[in-house]
């Protein structure tokens, strides 16, 4: 004997799978994936790029530094050649566009006390003398990108003092 579906049964089976059927709806996770990349993606692009100016800077940083060092060692062999000190540091840092620098050299007290930029009068010391060569290097930075609340350039400075000879 089979049995035949009341209109009764068949109401309460159709209700109850249109009540699954919507709760399913409402607590799906289609889609959830997408709109958490959505918003968690600019924040990993911006650190991205902060990352990549991040090491820029430091790159240029690094060079202007490097720049000084090299037009202080050609300084030290060469005390009176300010124009070689500048091109030396000019040639060491060739990818770094706008770098100036300035080149010093004198005679001051072993302790570093009393520095007189030559040619000038030899300091009175109660030490030993001393000459000197000083690089002094500048560059502007300027970020790839704009960052909300910071600079749109930045001044790096490089120094290197070096004693050549006692007096």
């Amino acid at each position: 004997m089979m049995r035949t579906p009341t209109t009764a049964n068949l109401r309460s089976s159709m209700s109850s799978a249109f009540v699954t059927q919507r709760r399913r709806g409402i607590w799906s996770e289609e889609g959830s994936q997408l709109f958490e990349l959505a918003v968690v993606m600019p924040v990993f692009v911006m650190l991205l790029f902060g990352a990549i100016d991040f090491g820029r800077a430091y790159y240029v940083h690094m060079e202007v530094a490097a720049a000084a060092e090299a037009g202080a060692v050609y300084g030290v062999q060469n005390p009176s050649d300010t124009t070689g000190m500048k091109a030396a540091a000019a040639l060491n840092a060739p990818d770094i566009s706008g770098l100036s620098s300035t080149a010093s050299y004198g005679t001051e007290c072993s302790d570093g006390t009393n520095a007189v930029a030559s040619p000038g009068a030899a300091p009175t010391c109660s030490v030993t003398t001393i000459q000197y060569v000083e690089v002094d290097t500048t560059a502007t930075y300027k970020p790839l990108f704009a960052f909300p609340g910071m600079q749109s350039s930045f001044t790096m400075s490089g120094k290197a003092r070096m004693r050549t000879s006692y007096l």
